[in-house]
C-alpha cells in the first residue's frame, strides 16, 4: 500500500502545530491509513505542493492556493469540536485516490 502525504499548514505555534499532527495521525492510524505528515509553512505551500505532491492539505488557516490538492480545515483539530467532519474529510479525500485502503 502506498504511504499517503498530508501536508499539514500552520504558524508557528508549537503547541497547535503537534495538536494538528498528532490528530491527523490519529485519524490516518484508525483507518488503517501509512501517512506522512509533512509540516508547512503558509509561504511554503506552493513549493511543497509541487515538489511532494501531496494527496491533501490540513490547513490551520485559510489558503488561497490555486492547485488540484484538496484543502481540509484543521481548525476542528484544535478547537476539539467537529473533529468528526475533518476525519470523515481526510477519509473520503483518501477513499478517492485509488492508491489507499481505507477500513
Amino acid at each position: 500500500m502506498a504511504k499517503a502525504r498530508i501536508l499539514c499548514v500552520w504558524r508557528t505555534g508549537i503547541a497547535s502545530s503537534m495538536v494538528m499532527h498528532d490528530g491527523v495521525g490519529k485519524i490516518c492510524k484508525k483507518y488503517g491509513v501509512n501517512c506522512e505528515i509533512i509540516p508547512c509553512k503558509p509561504l511554503e505551500v506552493s513549493s511543497k505542493v509541487e515538489a511532494l505532491k501531496p494527496s491533501m492539505i490540513v490547513s490551520m488557516i485559510p489558503l488561497s492556493c490555486k492547485n488540484a490538492v484538496p484543502v481540509i480545515s484543521g481548525i476542528p483539530l484544535l478547537r476539539g469540536v467537529g473533529i468528526e467532519s475533518v476525519e470523515e474529510n481526510i477519509i473520503a479525500v483518501l477513499k478517492k485516490d485509488y492508491r489507499y485502503s481505507c477500513s
